[in-house]
């Protein structure tokens, strides 16, 4: 069966609360008599998320329509994992304008709605690396030098991944130590992006309905998990 993939606009969500996690996948099978505990892996670690946003009444229509693209829990949410706490965008040298309407073209111009090209902050890859890495070097000249953070949820393909430590290599080079472990290889140059993407689908069906009052606001709560087979 193919899945619809739908792709939500840039900064279209305002959301009010983060709490993206890594879904480990283990079940407990309790103590044992010598004093240890066991826990049983039941599939592949996924990338879950619960981020309650606000909508208004300019955003309410759209998300109507969003939700029938996906129709259901048979599509694929493609989503930017916004976090900024941890990464604020604009440590990477844009302004607020560019942030929200993004870039225009090398003439100055904007599409016809006003907007432009995404911001989307990247860094390279420094160096081939297979799936199962737990560290990658990347070179961060392509983002005005800025040093990704402990914490930092990061992507390569759709596949994100969370920085766990840091380290200088020399010159515009670092090293990353990443988790979970990379599920596709890296290859020289290829394009990291330092807010990560991901692909998920819906948790339960019916999710995100929306019913708004007098004000023609709403606030649903979101609840997604990562689609690992593609």
């Amino acid at each position: 069966m193919q899945r619809p993939i739908v792709t939500l606009p840039p900064a279209f969500l305002r959301v009010l609360n983060v709490d993206w996690d890594i879904d480990w996948r283990e079940t407990s099978l309790g103590d044992f008599n010598e004093g240890t505990t066991r826990t049983q892996f039941s599939g592949f670690p996924r990338w879950i998320g619960a981020p309650k946003v606000k909508l208004g009444r300019a955003q309410l229509g759209q998300w109507r329509a969003i939700r029938a693209m996906a129709q259901g829990r048979r599509g694929i949410y493609r989503i930017r994992m916004d976090d900024p706490a941890v990464f604020p965008i604009s440590a990477t040298g844009a302004g607020g304008t560019v942030i929200a309407q993004g870039k225009p073209s090398a003439a100055g111009n904007l599409f016809t709605n006003g907007r432009g090209w995404e911001y989307a902050p990247f860094a390279l890859a420094a160096g081939d690396h297979a799936a199962g890495a737990e560290a990658i070097r990347v070179d961060v000249t392509s983002c005005n030098g800025f040093v990704p953070v402990v914490g930092q949820i990061m992507s390569h393909a759709s596949w994100p991944f969370q920085v766990t430590y840091v380290r200088a290599r020399g010159g515009a080079v670092f090293e990353l130590g990443v988790q979970m472990p990379l599920r596709a290889a890296i290859a020289q140059g290829d394009i990291l992006q330092l807010r990560g993407v991901g692909v998920f689908e819906a948790a339960e069906s019916g999710m995100g309905r929306i019913d708004y009052d007098r004000s023609h606001r709403a606030m649903p709560e979101l609840r997604f998990m990562e689609v690992p087979g593609r």
